[in-house]
């Protein structure tokens, strides 16, 4: 029922679209759907591959909240951290844990204790070093690579609002790649229509340019 409703709707639409803009005007509507479905199905894949392709790698993502690691790394960055051995750390890379209370941590080497398998942080924009040493068990991996900003997207998609606002953007998608089609096959079935209801008028302008034409060069 829901679902006879919706295509009702979507094909009202369509007409209304049908009736409102016709020849360049609608070529120019068209055009501009065509653009929009083409970067949304640029955008849609890219990122996705991206994503795909860091986590079959074994990467795990994570956004920078604090500004404790500025300016290298600005909040709202989006970190590639990997799984390292402990015997492949040195001082000055950038490593993510866990703490205490569970929260993820983002700062830079600056001591190994392989002994006690220790290691001591501080954020890069931090006037001191962290006051606890982090046990390497602890660790997630160290950063590979950061993008500026992108962290923004998966927090926003992380919330309940961001989900809402991702399913009403995949329903826009969705209905603005079925309104195209829509149009498109009635645009056609019109011009199949005419063609059959005036048939003299296919093909006879030119057939009565070539006969001015002729009768223009046998006069000369």
């Amino acid at each position: 029922m829901l679902y006879n409703i919706h295509r009702r709707v979507v094909a009202d639409f369509v007409v209304f679209l049908h009736n409102q803009y016709k020849g360049d005007e609608m070529k120019k509507f068209a055009l501009i759907g065509k653009i929009f479905l083409f970067v949304l199905y640029f955008i849609v894949i890219i990122m996705g591959l991206t994503v795909a392709i860091l986590l079959i790698c074994g990467m795990k993502l994570y956004c920078i909240e604090t500004g404790s690691m500025e300016p290298n790394y600005p909040i709202g960055s989006m970190v590639v951290v990997e799984r390292v051995y402990l015997d492949q750390l040195k001082e000055g890379d950038v490593i993510t844990y866990v703490i205490s209370d569970n929260t993820v941590v983002t700062h830079r080497l600056i001591g190994i204790d392989l002994e006690h398998r220790l290691l001591s942080t501080k954020g890069d924009n931090n006037d001191v070093a962290d006051a606890s040493p982090v046990n390497f068990e602890n660790v997630i991996g160290r950063v590979n690579f950061c993008v500026p900003a992108f962290g923004y997207v998966f927090l926003f998609l992380s919330t309940r609002f961001g989900k809402i606002m991702l399913g009403i953007l995949a329903l826009g998608f969705v209905g603005v790649h079925i309104i195209m089609r829509m149009y498109y096959k009635m645009s056609d079935d019109e011009k199949e229509q005419d063609t059959e209801e005036h048939p003299e008028n296919d093909g006879s302008e030119v057939e009565k340019k070539d006969e001015l034409k002729d009768e223009g060069s046998g006069t000369l």
